[in-house]
């Protein structure tokens, strides 16, 4: 066989191996009672795993840095020198205005026009107006017209419409002396309704239903079609 397949048919090492453990992988040696008590053994990539990590315990107490000689003594290149240089402004760019901002003295000494000081006034608010002014206030009989006055008028009821019912009438005399009849009592119980396993049968055919006599035309609807009516059942009875 390959390498190709040689190597994946090996089996994988145990990365933890417990000497005191009995398992179907490890077959080669039976553990004695001694190496029971044994530790297990850790591999080496897993006991670099369990190492604390250092960290970088050098804490700046201060911010000044000591720079060394060769950094005192050092010249920058002419590449250092331009990219030390500060960034210029770009094109069209305004400081910005002192606050707060002078006025110019021509400002100062201006006259303005009426139409400014008009507009310069506040916008005046029309308050509102007394509820009692407007209970009476004069109908504005100058607006309106004689079709404005008739479609203002309410329809009328029509003459049989009725009005709905109290919830609480007179109950008459005669209904409260009312004897109701033997078959208006029979009618008002509710009708009882068996269950089937009250020994109730849906198939049960009534005793009128069994002496009723057919109309010619239910005899005619019974009958069926004449075109789903097939000449075999003649043939075979001749």
């Amino acid at each position: 066989m390959g390498p190709e397949v040689q190597q994946p048919s090996e089996r994988t090492s145990d990365q933890l191996k417990y000497l005191d453990r009995q398992t179907v992988q490890w077959l080669e040696k039976k553990p004695s009672k001694t190496d029971a008590v044994k530790r297990p053994e850790l591999a080496p990539t897993w006991a670099d795993l369990t190492r604390t990590r250092t960290f970088y315990s050098h804490i700046r107490l201060s911010p000044k840095s000591k720079i060394s000689k060769w950094a005192l003594h050092a010249f920058p290149s002419e590449r250092v020198c331009q990219l030390a240089q500060p960034r210029p402004y770009a094109t069209g760019w305004q400081p910005e205005l002192p606050l707060p901002t002078p006025v110019s003295r021509a400002s100062l000494s201006a006259v303005a026009s009426p139409r400014t000081c008009k507009l310069a006034q506040p916008k005046k608010r029309h308050p509102d107006p007394d509820p009692g002014y407007l209970v009476g206030s004069r109908p504005m009989t100058h607006l309106t017209s004689s079709r404005i006055s008739m479609l203002a008028i309410p329809r009328a009821e029509h003459p049989k419409y009725e009005r709905p019912r109290s919830a609480c009438w007179p109950v008459s005399v005669s209904a409260r002396n009312y004897v109701p009849s033997q078959r208006l009592l029979e009618l008002a119980c509710p009708r009882i309704r068996k269950d089937v396993y009250d020994g109730y049968d849906p198939f049960v055919v009534s005793h009128a239903a069994l002496c009723t006599n057919p109309s010619p035309r239910t005899l005619q609807l019974s009958v069926p079609l004449p075109r789903k009516c097939t000449p075999k059942a003649s043939t075979r009875r001749i």
